[in-house]
């Protein structure tokens, strides 16, 4: 800085009157100087300035507009707001933004705050996204006397929820964790539940898959009694004729009826089958059309040949409809 007065009339008497650089941030410093009169010493003048002086950019920070959503997880648009701080001039504006995505651990997100002297500091926020649920799982149930078995598909990542529901009662939540099956007990043989589970992701997005399941004391077990099999064309699903075990049978002879004609007659040696869309049975072609099937299961002893059976396992029928 440097004063300048008539040289003339006026010579220096006191203060900074000497030119000075002056560099250091300040809010407000004062500099002055005073000169007299050359030719009437008791005549003086004093002048004095304000400096204000900042030259370093102000300091940032961010903050989110909410927690995250889930374990440290965002998985809903949100906004990031930054912040600063400037000793010397003070903040004049700062920036603010939005994340929507893409899915990210540690996505960065930039921004900035100036100063009123104009100077401008950057900042960043990291934070992790991901919006995306997790597929839904497969969920299957086997009926048992006054239980289920309800098993699903599941990752390592995830964890699952799982909801009992059934006529005119509440809800209730049977099971929560990382597994992936549960045996529901104490339930009521011949009542219909519906499961409901759910697969939760590390971000807390979510996807369901359902079941319904009767339980029963036959050792016949699906499709359960009573069952309406909805026909949609060629991509109807067939049914899993499914029977309890019989110690020391090697065979089992699964008989169904169709109107109460016997359409198929068959010896598997496991406890499970499905039906086909077509087949032949004694010289007839048959398909897998609409109607009431009722079917029968004997377990066989030794040799298929030897026809050596016992005592009939029980009978279930299902209906197919359009």
């Amino acid at each position: 800085m440097k004063w300048d007065w008539d040289q003339i009339n006026a010579e220096y008497s006191a203060g900074d009157c000497v030119p000075k650089i002056f560099s250091a941030d300040t809010p407000g410093l004062e500099t002055w100087c005073e000169v007299k009169d050359s030719n009437s010493p008791n005549d003086r003048t004093r002048r004095s300035v304000v400096l204000h002086i900042d030259k370093t950019p102000p300091s940032v920070a961010a903050i989110t507009a909410r927690p995250p959503d889930y374990g440290g997880w965002f998985n809903h648009p949100v906004s990031v707001l930054f912040q600063g701080s400037d000793a010397t001039s003070g903040v004049a504006s700062c920036s603010s933004s939005s994340y929507a995505g893409p899915d990210a651990a540690g996505a960065v997100i930039s921004g900035s705050c100036q100063d009123v002297a104009g100077n401008v500091g950057t900042g960043s926020f990291v934070l992790n996204y991901d919006a995306t649920p997790p597929p839904p799982p497969s969920v299957d149930a086997m009926p048992g006397n006054r239980k289920v078995r309800v098993t699903w598909t599941s990752s390592t990542d995830s964890s699952s929820e799982v909801v009992r529901l059934s006529r005119k009662r509440a809800p209730v939540v049977v099971y929560q964790g990382p597994g992936d099956a549960i045996t529901d007990r104490s339930l009521r043989n011949g009542r219909r539940y519906r499961y409901v589970v759910t697969r939760i992701d590390p971000a807390g997005n979510r996807a369901a898959g359902g079941v319904s399941s009767v339980p029963t004391g036959s050792r016949l077990l699906l499709p359960s009694a009573g069952e309406r099999i909805k026909l949609a064309g060629e991509d109807t699903s067939l049914p899993l004729l499914v029977w309890k075990p019989v110690r020391r049978a090697r065979y089992y002879n699964v008989q169904v009826f169709r109107r109460g004609r016997k359409i198929l007659s068959i010896w598997p040696e496991r406890t499970q089958r499905r039906l086909e869309r077509r087949w032949t049975y004694r010289g007839t072609d048959y398909k897998f059309t609409a109607g009431r099937y009722c079917w029968h299961v004997w377990p066989g002893y030794g040799k298929r040949s030897q026809r050596q059976y016992g005592k009939r396992l029980g009978t279930s029928c299902f209906r197919v409809v359009r």
